[in-house]
């Protein structure tokens, strides 16, 4: 007799209580619900949809790695974290950040799902930026097992949603510890997911839109800027002066991480049709790249010794470079820094150092999978 989707579900539900307590945790308080709005299972953050069709097809254990695929959708805030990126696209990042996560764990999902072993370790950002525009899940022949939904008028995993979110992941990690059975990979999701978490994005975008405030002019209208035969003013002082990005390449610089930050500069440059100039700088200056207006950024880092503020602002001073704003990425370990300039400066902090520079704003980058 073949087993119903109801029962293949409670007996996944049941496995992940003998072998995945943390899971468990996380899945027990949900509710899961057939639906035929997806073709095979889906989340939206806060509940699981399942194709029943779908469900008949797998064996226990993979429906035990399907329903740990949707809470790692969950636990990792995908559901919140897509902004105006193509949402098939992101689907794609997603599982790709997440399935080498369940295989490490030992649990198995169907046949053909989406893996590549360049992509583990990778955030969901990064895959994305890797991928072809045309991404689909039909042009590379896998299943989509896992739709994962926006979270219902939420964007960025910020507020109440977080809170929520990252309340669950505590007593699942509780939960999992009461029974011994906490894996690396878990203690890496949970200490992330649980950092407070500022929409850096967000302020990033505030920080370039409030120094062009005031910077229109009517000298040079483009066709980018034109909207119902209304000419709008291309910010022309943004365009002359730029944004210069200074990347601390001292030994703690996370790659990853950087490429995820560089995508969100690249995502504003392009916005504003500007150029970037990036500096790497550690304890001196090591190189300088230099990005036209659309151009892809890719960065190549050269450095990894000790760190001083003080280079990077000296060569924007000899080089009479006049920048509209400066971005220092760092991860804020130094004390060391140049006369307060003439520009406004935003340092993007990563890392857990007591950061208080004397001058600009800081905003914390974390990373998500």
């Amino acid at each position: 007799m073949t087993n119903t989707a109801r029962e293949l579900l409670t007996k996944g539900v049941m496995l992940l209580l003998q072998q995945q307590p943390f899971y468990a945790s996380l899945i027990l308080p949900m509710d899961i619900t057939e639906s035929t709005l997806t073709n095979t299972a889906a989340t939206d953050g806060k509940d699981i949809i399942y194709n029943a069709a779908f469900i008949e097809t797998l064996n226990i254990r993979q429906v035990a790695g399907v329903l740990v695929h949707e809470l790692l959708h969950i636990a990792n805030f995908h559901h919140t974290r897509r902004g105006s990126r193509d949402p098939e696209k992101w689907n794609i990042a997603c599982d790709y950040a997440i399935n080498p996560i369940i295989f490490e764990a030992d649990m198995i999902l169907p046949q053909g799902v989406l893996f590549r072993e360049e992509f583990k370790s990778m955030t969901a950002e990064k895959i994305y930026d890797k991928l072809p525009n045309n991404c689909s899940f039909s042009k590379l022949r896998v299943v989509n097992i896992g739709q994962v939904k926006d979270a219902p008028g939420k964007e960025g995993p910020q507020g109440a949603e977080e809170s929520r979110v990252q309340q669950a992941l505590s007593q699942a990690m509780l939960a999992a510890r009461l029974r011994g059975a906490v894996s690396e990979s878990i203690e890496r999701l949970v200490s992330r997911a649980l950092e407070p978490y500022i929409d850096w994005r967000s302020i990033l975008a505030q920080f370039v839109t409030e120094i062009a405030r005031d910077d229109y002019t009517w000298r040079k209208p483009s066709p980018r800027y034109i909207y119902r035969r209304l000419y709008l003013p291309p910010l022309e002082s943004l365009r002359t002066g730029g944004i210069i990005l200074i990347v601390d390449t001292s030994g703690s610089i996370e790659g990853d991480l950087l490429d995820q930050f560089a995508s969100e500069i690249k995502s504003i440059a392009d916005t504003f049709d500007i150029a970037l100039k990036v500096i790497y700088v550690d304890a001196k200056v090591n190189d300088v790249q230099d990005f036209d207006m659309g151009e892809d950024i890719q960065l190549k880092p050269k450095g990894g010794g000790g760190t001083d503020f003080r280079p990077g602002f000296d060569y924007i001073d000899l080089h009479d470079l006049h920048p509209r704003a400066v971005v220092y990425f760092t991860d804020g370990e130094c004390s060391r820094f140049a006369p307060p300039p003439d520009y406004p400066v935003l340092w993007a902090q990563f890392g857990a150092a007591d950061f208080t520079p004397p001058y600009g704003e800081v905003v914390h980058v974390t990373k998500y999978l």
